[in-house]
């Protein structure tokens, strides 16, 4: 491995330290699993229901943020998730997709209950709350896949990217028969 491989894993491991003290925050259920068990992966609930989920992608996890993410309240969310990332999604490689490689090495998942409006609200005040106590290590970028309420296409491409999506969209789906949740143009 190499010294910044090393440095990640530690990273890795000294944030799950800190999240394994206080309950089922950070939970490993890593090896092989059943279709039917995949909602066990992540914890989540398998049954349909409203939520509301957000994503920030961070450059770094120091110790001001594994103190935020360990010892900061959650609710009224669910909880959240933190990724280490790597591998294919951070190479440079052709094919790589408009948004190009995935250079943060961390992505924080929030997510909470939305059943009614004030809770829905709730939960976004918190999780607002906690990415701005998260500060520099948040990058500003999002993966286009786990955009959310109130996000844009732009946060997820580059402009140049963005750009040439346009370009694609006004020429091969000129009357708007294609959509999408966070549509490129618009």
């Amino acid at each position: 491995m190499t010294h910044t491989e090393l440095r990640a894993v530690a990273e890795g491991r000294a944030l799950l330290a800190r999240l394994g003290r206080i309950g089922d925050l950070a939970v490993d259920n890593r090896g092989q699993v059943a279709v039917a068990d995949l909602g066990d992966i992540a914890g989540d609930p398998t049954d349909p229901s409203p939520g509301r989920g957000r994503t920030e992608l961070l450059t770094a996890v120091d110790e001001v943020t594994a103190k935020v993410l360990a010892e900061e309240p959650v609710e009224p969310m669910f909880g959240l998730q933190v990724r280490h990332l790597g591998g294919a999604l951070a190479a440079e490689r052709p094919g790589a997709g408009p948004s190009g490689p995935v250079t943060e090495p961390y992505l924080v998942y929030m997510f909470g209950p939305a059943a009614e409006p004030a809770q829905a609200a709730a939960v976004g005040a918190r999780q607002a709350a906690l990415a701005e106590e998260l500060g520099g290590v948040v990058s500003g970028r999002k993966p286009y896949t786990m955009l959310g309420v109130g996000e844009r296409a732009e946060q997820a491409f580059p402009a140049a990217a963005l750009d040439r999506l346009r370009e694609i969209k006004r020429a091969r789906d000129p009357h708007g028969v294609l959509r999408a949740n966070y549509p490129v143009l618009g």
